[in-house]
């Protein structure tokens, strides 16, 4: 769920606090996706788990507010081990907050009309002990007992035993934690799960990560839905830590990762040649060098593509001297679309996200009309995607803007 706008805002960030200017080159910082570092700490743990040669495992990152899953490839070679995702990865809102919103919600029902007598700090009391003594360990079976916070409203319930107090403790009953708290998050995290396994086809193990991945009844249960089509379904040592650790592996061996599913589909706008019938009278250009349309659509990758991370997509443009003292830059900018690839940037959905200008590289002795070529190179195996233009030998570069 890391859109790219998400992670520019990150680097912007990073550059109002000073952590880097914007000068930078983009790989003084390096962004990483939590469903990544959690997989580069797996990946750790694949011995463990005789996980072998273009075997695939999926990461279950389950937070507190969302869920993001992705599927890697192990390709094991003479440089070692590394890692290709085969999704592009998706996720939902249905972390474990919504397990704490669910047991308030309980709580509410349980205590009925005076629930609205009980002091403001009861019930978010009553979740925060829930949320650290029971959530991570309940296993479905057994009932649950919260002790409940020092108070003398409870003296005043009209009947405590028909609420579940006993004491100064409340009895949570299992079926009523599983049916009313934990089954409607667990449902939407399965059927995750299942649309990952659907895209990815083959897959030999699911590992458990993140906050809510350390939940047992979580891991039960996704165990009793995929244990048959799934070799191995864990979670490693610590989950929790997952996402913080794997951060550090990657920033201490950023080749781990040898290729990524492209998000969305890039290109670069341009003029091509002019179709009668086709292209719009209103984008013709008349040049001196031919007839032109403007504003098309050239595409370097696709959505869904598979793109290594040392892979260049390049294409050839080149720039035309239309008039005697040209001082003028050329720009070319990037645009992308969640879809198909569109004949015109303006077409609806295509977003301009940055670009790049070069100055004006003819001499006064070229003649009008010569041309000089312009190679245009992507990034886009990286967690962020960088774009340069190379002119006469000198680079001009940007990452993408995504506002």
């Amino acid at each position: 769920m890391w859109s790219d706008r998400a992670k520019d805002v990150m680097r912007k960030a990073a550059i109002r606090a000073d952590l880097i200017t914007e000068s930078d080159h983009p790989n003084r910082l390096m962004l990483v996706s939590e469903p990544e570092a959690a997989a580069l700490y797996c990946e750790r743990e694949c011995k463990r788990y005789d996980l072998l040669n273009h075997e695939r495992f999926m990461i279950c990152d389950a937070g507190g507010g969302t869920v993001d899953l992705i599927v890697y490839e192990i390709t094991i070679s003479s440089e070692g081990r590394r890692l290709s995702e085969v999704t592009k990865g998706h996720g939902a809102s249905c972390g474990s907050m919504f397990i704490d919103l669910n047991l308030k919600n309980l709580l509410i029902k349980k205590f009925g009309i005076q629930a609205a007598k009980l002091p403001k700090n009861i019930i978010p009391s009553l979740v925060e002990t829930f949320a650290y003594q029971v959530k991570p360990q309940f296993d479905g079976i057994e009932d649950q007992h919260l002790a409940l916070p020092r108070s003398d409203c409870f003296d005043d319930l009209d009947d405590p035993k028909a609420i579940g107090i006993d004491g100064m403790y409340i009895c949570l009953k299992a079926s009523e934690l599983k049916e009313m708290v934990f089954e409607p998050a667990v449902k939407k995290v399965l059927t995750l799960i299942q649309e990952q396994l659907d895209s990815a086809k083959l897959c030999q193990a699911i590992f458990m990560v993140g906050g809510f991945g350390a939940s047992n009844y979580l891991l039960k249960r996704v165990k009793q839905e995929f244990g048959g089509v799934v070799r191995t379904i864990s979670a490693p040592h610590k989950p929790e830590m997952a996402v913080v650790c794997g951060a550090v592996y990657a920033g201490l061996n950023s080749k781990t990762v040898a290729a990524r599913i492209a998000r969305r589909c890039y290109g670069v706008g341009t003029s091509m040649p002019f179709e009668a019938g086709i292209d719009p009278v209103h984008l013709k250009v008349e040049r001196i060098d031919g007839i032109w349309c403007k504003n098309r659509f050239s595409t370097f990758v696709r959505k869904g593509q598979k793109i290594d991370v040392d892979e260049c997509v390049s294409d050839n443009f080149s720039v035309t001297k239309l008039a005697e003292n040209e001082t003028f830059s050329y720009s070319f900018n990037i645009y992308s679309i969640d879809g198909e690839p569109r004949r015109y940037v303006t077409d609806t959905g295509v977003s301009k996200q940055g670009g790049f200008s070069v100055p004006s590289p003819f001499k006064p002795s070229d003649p009008i009309g010569h041309k000089i070529d312009v190679d245009v190179n992507m990034y886009f195996g990286l967690i962020e995607i960088i774009a340069e233009g190379i002119i006469q030998g000198k680079k001009y570069y940007t990452t993408l803007q995504f506002n």
